[in-house]
């Protein structure tokens, strides 16, 4: 006959196996909420970066202004009396559409960068 020892509530063996167990519940618990900070705030950080979020440069649009779109107009345009442009939409909209006719192919902050030298320079739209 196999004699066994009875600790009854109290084993040892099983305290133990708890605390590790507990402990390794909680270090987990903080190692995924970590993990979720840092995957969070990456994810964040690119899609500000992908989404283009800066301010618009005028001195930028006015370079890609000057090279890309002095071609097909000069400034006149911007200043004659029955111009088509009268909100800060309207001249987002034309800016993409010249884009699109004169195959500048610029990039949304590109776009932004032009749209703002317009409208700091001639327009001076509210946004």
């Amino acid at each position: 006959m196999v004699s066994t020892v009875s600790y009854g509530k109290l084993n040892p063996l099983r305290l133990n196996r708890h605390k590790i167990h507990n402990g390794a519940k909680q270090m987990m618990t903080k190692i995924l909420v970590f993990l979720f900070l840092v995957a969070t705030t990456f994810t964040f950080s690119l899609t500000s970066a992908w989404a283009g979020e800066r301010a618009p440069d005028a001195a930028h649009g006015k370079t890609l202004h000057s090279k890309s779109c002095m071609g097909c107009h000069d400034n006149s345009q911007y200043t004659r009396s029955n111009r088509i442009i009268h909100t800060f939409e309207d001249l987002s909209a034309r800016v993409k559409f010249c884009d699109a006719a004169a195959n500048a192919d610029f990039s949304p902050n590109d776009l932004n960068d032009v749209v703002e030298h317009l409208n700091v320079d001639f327009y001076k739209f509210g946004k």
